[in-house]
Parts: structure tokens; sequence; C-alpha cells
């Protein structure tokens, strides 16, 4: 990033144009992955072991989980599919 700002002559090119990006924005938006059943499971054994250790935690390094936390990490793992234009959530 320093020696981007240093050279001054040499633009920052992307990848993709921004018409490019809002089509793939677009279609990533149309997919609805579903939850395979490895990720079902493993999004539950981790969420369990949030819990688990929530409940054991000491002073000011404890926090609440709570079932928001588990959808939200349901809704982030069906984005990152939807990035990846994936069908399943693997």
């Amino acid at each position: 990033i320093v020696s981007i700002h240093q050279k001054k002559d040499e633009a920052v090119r992307p990848v993709l144009t921004t018409a490019q990006l809002q089509r793939y924005i677009r279609f990533a938006r149309t997919l609805k992955p579903q939850m395979t059943d490895g990720a079902r499971k493993l999004l539950v054994e981790n969420y369990r072991k949030l819990r688990q250790s929530d409940v054991s935690g000491h002073g000011k390094t404890a926090y609440r989980i709570t079932v928001r936390q588990l959808e939200s990490m349901i809704r982030l793992s069906e984005a990152l599919a939807r990035a990846h234009c994936d069908d399943e959530v693997g």
C-alpha cells in the first residue's frame, strides 16, 4: 500500500470494472445456498463450544453467547457461499 502511494504515476487498476462488479453482486444475490449436514454439524459444534466457554468464563473475558450469534454464523456462512457462487454452504 505504501509503495502504491509513493508511485503516484501508476494508478491502481482494478481487476473488474464497476459494471462487472455490479453484475456479479446482482448474480450472487440470486443464489440461495443450502446448508449441508456437515456444515450444520460444524456450526452447532462450534456454537456449543462457545456456549461452554461462556459458562465457564471468568471475569472480564466472559461474554454472553446467545442464539443471535448462531444465527449470525449461519448468515455469514450463507453470504460466504454466495460470494463464492456456491449452491451449498460447505
